[in-house]
């Protein structure tokens, strides 16, 4: 039963992806600054703006290569 109960999450109440630097601090990233899921700690060495952490995608954002491809337009007709 209790793993019906853990499949009824949300999303939004994930737990947040380790550190980019994890080997180093152990903690979880608390928010994405220079393009990297850092904790707050780490967040301190790095230059940016701190932006808030995304929520994983459930579905791939493009179905096939191509589609990906052709959106950023990097196709050779």
């Amino acid at each position: 039963m209790s793993a019906t109960v853990a499949l009824d999450v949300p999303n939004h109440q994930e737990i947040p992806p380790p550190c980019f630097f994890w080997k180093l601090c152990l903690q979880r990233a608390a928010m994405e600054k220079s393009g990297r899921a850092v904790c707050r700690r780490c967040a301190g060495s790095l230059r940016g703006i701190e932006y808030p952490l995304r929520h994983p995608s459930t579905q791939p954002l493009y179905l096939t290569g191509r589609a990906a491809a052709e959106a950023m337009d990097m196709l050779d007709d």
